[in-house]
């Protein structure tokens, strides 16, 4: 191989660390005595020793390690390798690659547009997840607040309050796990400030999407409306979330998750889309109150009412004339 070699550690295919390597010979081991230092317990003290043959080859030495090294195409164990340019070995928990200085690389991507720095997003302020927690907290309490109509019940404005906290904290924790294993940082008050407002979303679409059917006298298709609108609050908080964990191209992961959400909106509806909604003897009435002075587009008249109740009364008697 070349003079200078690189020794690159991995985890998967995901680059580790990277070591140049010029002066030979290199010793490789969990021991602080190493010129390569593993933090990997199943790697010995000292495990590896590379030196430059006489014929100017490199040659990697296992020097009894107490779990042995594997070359891992195909997979083998070994004492000793002539190492080329990409070759691996595995050593305990960790895959080492070796690369020499000529080694082509990828051909560099191409960004649609130049990307802020992380300090720059919004998610990212340093008051970002406190403030949205404590708006969405607030939410929720007044919205709990509000829709009881008895008296006050202290142990459901206290579950108002506990609730989102919890369910912020797993939620954030659970995504920093994720963003810690693929991008090396947690980003807790990131993911905390996205599920905060994922959370504060599903609060107010609902009133939302309540005050649009009113206001403009939306027909029945408003179930629909309100799927699209919570499919797309859902894809913006998992799109968001994953920019933290994935260093993919930003279309390429909007359009894994418009595939995906739109396969889960479909399966959800597929009862009604086939025509075969269950028989149910609930009715459902919307009962909020809203003033008259939020209609915008005038409300179905009397008339028209009667009109499609006859139209109705007119199928139930052809069914009842079918008979079983």
């Amino acid at each position: 191989m070349d003079e200078v070699i690189f020794l690159e550690v991995l985890e998967g295919d995901v680059l580790h660390e990277r070591y140049r390597l010029e002066e030979f010979p290199v010793t490789v081991g969990r021991a602080y005595t190493n010129d390569v230092i593993l933090d990997d317990p199943k790697v010995s003290a000292s495990h590896l020793r590379l030196e430059r043959a006489e014929d100017g080859s490199l040659v990697l030495r296992d020097v009894g390690s107490h779990n042995g090294t594997f070359q891992v195409e195909p997979w083998a164990r070994l004492a000793e390798l002539t190492l080329v340019d990409d070759a691996r070995v595995a050593v305990g928990d960790t895959v080492l690659r070796f690369r020499s200085r000529s080694h082509p690389v990828e051909e560099t991507r191409l960004t649609v547009a130049p990307v802020a720095p992380r300090g720059h997003r919004v998610f990212d302020r340093p008051f970002g997840f406190p403030a949205m927690l404590a708006l969405t907290v607030v939410g929720y309490l007044l919205y709990e607040y509000l829709t009881n109509y008895q008296k006050t019940d202290w142990g459901s404005l206290a579950l108002a309050v506990f609730a989102p906290v919890f369910a912020t904290f797993v939620w954030s924790g659970l995504w920093s796990v994720a963003s810690k294993v693929a991008r090396r940082q947690f980003f807790f008050g990131a993911h905390g400030t996205i599920g905060s407002l994922a959370l504060l979303g599903l609060l107010v679409m609902p009133m939302v999407v309540t005050l649009l059917t009113y206001s403009l006298s939306l027909g029945t298709w408003v179930k629909w409306l309100f799927l699209g609108v919570y499919l797309g609050w859902m894809g913006c908080v998992l799109f968001w979330h994953l920019r933290y964990v994935t260093r993919a191209e930003p279309r390429r992961v909007a359009g894994v998750l418009a595939v995906i959400l739109v396969c889960f909106g479909v399966l959800t509806q597929a009862d009604s889309l086939l025509g075969e909604e269950d028989f149910t003897t609930l009715l459902d009435v919307d009962r909020t109150l809203l003033p008259p002075a939020l209609r915008v587009a005038p409300a179905e008249s009397a008339d028209a009412f009667f009109e499609d109740s006859q139209r109705l009364q007119d199928e139930v008697d052809a069914l009842v004339k079918e008979g079983p």
